[in-house]
């Protein structure tokens, strides 16, 4: 239902981002996480080297993002009740 707004690289990113964290034992933290990232040469998607907040950035947005994604809509439909109103009635609802 929904569209992904992020490009290839930007998914990518994020899924590294989200192993380091999720993937292991004991979780790498977000400077550690940026260190491994800029030794391989990746680049923030401004084009940028990374730092320990730009990967909780991109981390926490895009859990945010998913969990928007994969929650399922509520929507509550209820009876349609019509009332035919009367001249005078109608007109002291109007003003």
């Amino acid at each position: 239902m929904w569209k992904s707004n992020y490009s290839s690289y930007q998914q990518y990113v994020y899924d590294k981002i989200k192993s380091f964290k999720e993937d292991n034992l004991t979780p790498i933290g977000y400077r550690r996480i940026s260190q491994i990232l800029n030794e391989e040469r990746l680049l923030t998607p401004r084009g940028t080297f990374f730092k320990n907040t730009h990967v909780y950035s991109i981390y926490k947005n895009g859990k945010i993002r998913e969990e928007r994604i994969n929650r399922k809509d509520i929507v509550d439909i209820s009876d349609v009740i019509v009332e035919v109103l009367d001249e005078s009635t109608w007109y002291k609802l109007w003003l």
